[in-house]
């Protein structure tokens, strides 16, 4: 399971994946490595066979700890072998 703050990983839609105002081409460049990096895991994870969950911080602060492990529980015992919660 992968847990992305939303600001670092760049969660599309959320507004806690602002772009700060000062030194902006410094923080496209490194939120951008970011996200590459983020997909080049994700698909090296699933190469090998791995089953990804990537949970989104604002999934953890909007969501019951109750919503998350059920969703989590459903996860596991399926065949799926990604989950993204937002």
């Amino acid at each position: 399971m992968l847990v992305h703050g939303c600001f670092w990983h760049r969660h599309p839609g959320c507004s806690k994946a602002y772009n700060p105002k000062s030194r902006a081409e410094f923080w496209q460049a490194k939120f951008e490595e970011n996200v590459r990096r983020d997909e080049r895991n994700i698909r090296e994870l699933r190469s090998a066979d791995w089953r990804v969950a990537v949970v989104w911080e604002c999934a953890v602060r909007k969501k019951t700890l109750m919503h998350l492990v059920d969703h989590l529980e459903r996860f596991l015992k399926s065949d799926e072998n990604f989950l993204e919660l937002q």
